[in-house]
């Protein structure tokens, strides 16, 4: 009878790690951003919910900062993706391991901005040559975008001259104290404040979709061809916009494969 009692138990362990183990993984990096609606774990979960339906098999979400998230994705350890950092994705997609699926509506024509104070001398790309410029931190997409800009200028080692700060709404009080000659940021919200408070944008960078949905090649294609149509369709029903209002998103568009290879190229990927 133990014995009988034991194999079972086995088998039943064993059936319960097979089942962990086809867990698929959405991994999610979602920038500095300020989420009022609690943890990821449950503003997740109605989109969560969605895509186990869709491929019926149970999703698990992970978070995972920039740094990770890229080894992540060279090592294949995530079946789904869901990124800030369009550098991280794009590169991914490049050494194809992963299919761009969907960039998130309203985040398509993300710019670096570069921001100087009224009285400025600085009138160009060009003049910020050598002066001391505050950045968000230095793997986040808009310092990534900004290098990349300021290298096509030429400019040798333009990083040595950053001053990093988390926050991008903390660069206008970088400028304003002196601590920087100009600074920059992602987020037209913080340069639309600035420009009211008698501050200039200097320059922009060209524009770059952010927020994007990346699928394993793991994956079947029929697999990520079901996901593809889920994520664009999300806005079109009462249970995808739930999960969308949870997750601060209005929509997704499709990958745009031309948008996308020119970035690559412009970042230097």
């Amino acid at each position: 009878m133990k014995l009988t009692s034991l194999l079972a138990t086995t088998l039943l362990v064993a059936s319960i790690t097979s089942a962990y183990a086809q867990d698929l993984v959405l991994a999610v990096n979602e920038g500095v951003t300020y989420q009022d609606g609690g943890p990821a774990s449950e503003r997740y979960k109605p989109l969560l919910q969605l895509l186990a339906k869709e491929l019926k098999q149970n999703v698990k979400l992970q978070s995972v900062d920039s740094t990770n998230f890229a080894k992540g994705l060279a090592e294949s350890k995530f079946d789904i993706a869901f990124i800030h950092a369009a550098h991280i994705g794009l590169q991914a997609v490049k050494k194809n391991d992963y299919e761009g699926l969907a960039s998130a509506k309203g985040f398509t024509d993300y710019r670096a901005r570069i921001l100087v104070s009224n009285a400025s001398p600085l009138k160009t790309m060009q003049d910020l040559r050598g002066k001391k410029i505050g950045v968000p931190s230095l793997d986040s997409i808009t310092t990534v975008m900004f290098t990349a800009n300021l290298r096509e200028l030429n400019f040798q080692q333009p990083e040595k001259f950053f001053t990093a700060t988390r926050y991008q709404d903390a660069v206008p009080f970088m400028i304003e104290n002196g601590f920087v000659e100009a600074g920059v940021t992602g987020s037209a919200a913080v340069a639309k404040a600035w420009v009211a408070k008698g501050g200039r944008v200097l320059a922009e960078t060209k524009p770059i979709p952010v927020k994007q949905f990346l699928a394993s090649k793991k994956l079947s294609e029929s697999d990520r061809e079901k996901l593809k149509n889920l994520l664009l369709n999300l806005s079109e029903n009462e249970a995808g916009k739930n999960a969308l209002s949870k997750i601060g998103m209005t929509g997704f568009v499709p990958w745009n494969t031309q948008v996308m290879d020119e970035a690559t190229k412009r970042l230097g990927l």
